[in-house]
């Protein structure tokens, strides 16, 4: 793997999945582009860091690769301060997923190959065809021992049946509606109704992490070019059109930064507790 997705890996973190309340502020961009030294690039694998001598290794193989020596250095000494608690990590492995399909058939394999639990967070879970989908392989994996926890948005799901919840529920599966549109739900004490939680975040086994732009929902499903098509209006030519978005797959000792934004949320909004034998393989 080339250690230039490392760097995808850490934007992704500050840009997909929000820069959390425990970081820093951000670097005085004004500054650092003048006479200012920017700070050593640091980098950690699973393990824990790793030498100065094997870091600055990594950086010179990065700069190989992107080019300008100085402003990628300046980029990743930004990059640590915006969020400290999440270091560059090395030995990952980051496969891009161009569209829904190919995304949710690399979910499910995931899924099915869950073996102590399966945390997902997503804004939208429609009970329609796809969601049916996951809701059964969820249950599937559930029933044979697989610890299965799931928040999802008020917001989001205002149009899914509380019936679909309720199923999941009944199964075993942790649920944590984030926000609650009713404020007599709500366990925090703040309520704020246009607090919402759009991460569409998937982390099985604490070694497989999937984060991006897609839902979980029929808008999904089609593939790239029917997205893009612009049908004549006509009984002979389907008109349906589904929206285009892409999806990211990594595996690695990253994906334990994205199991901490999963906990941290489930901390925050007052749920129930997790076992957190395996949380961190």
């Amino acid at each position: 793997m080339r250690p230039i997705q490392n760097i995808i890996k850490c934007m992704t973190t500050c840009v997909l999945m929000g820069v959390s309340a425990s970081c820093a502020s951000l670097p005085d961009r004004e500054a650092d582009t003048g006479t200012q030294k920017t700070s050593a690039v640091k980098f950690e694998n699973a393990q824990g860091p790793v030498s100065a001598n094997q870091s600055a290794s990594i950086f010179k193989e990065l700069t190989n690769e992107a080019g300008n020596r100085d402003i990628l250095k300046r980029h990743l000494a930004f990059e640590q301060e915006i969020n400290r608690d999440s270091p560059l990590v090395t030995g990952n492995q980051l496969v891009l997923l161009k569209d829904g399909p190919a995304t949710y058939q690399a979910m499910f394999e995931a899924i099915r190959a869950a073996q102590d639990h399966i945390n997902l967070e997503t804004y939208i879970f429609e009970n329609g065809e796809i969601g049916t989908r996951f809701a059964n392989l969820l249950l599937e994996k559930q029933a044979a021992g697989v610890q299965v926890n799931i928040i999802y948005d008020s917001v989001g799901c205002l149009t899914t049946p509380k019936e679909f919840f309720e199923r999941l529920s009944s199964g075993g599966i942790q649920l944590l509606e984030y926000n609650p549109v009713n404020p007599a739900n709500v366990k925090k004490q703040e309520w704020i109704l246009n607090n919402r939680d759009h991460r569409k975040l998937l982390v099985v086994d604490g070694k497989t992490a999937f984060l991006g732009g897609i839902n979980i929902s029929e808008s999904y499903s089609r593939g790239s070019s029917a997205s893009f098509r612009r049908p004549r209006q006509n009984a002979n030519v389907d008109n349906k059109s589904g929206w285009r978005d892409t999806h990211l797959q990594i595996k690695g000792p990253a994906a334990a930064e994205f199991q901490k934004y999963f906990m941290d949320t489930w901390a925050r909004q007052k749920g129930g507790a997790l076992s957190t034998q395996a949380i961190f393989p």
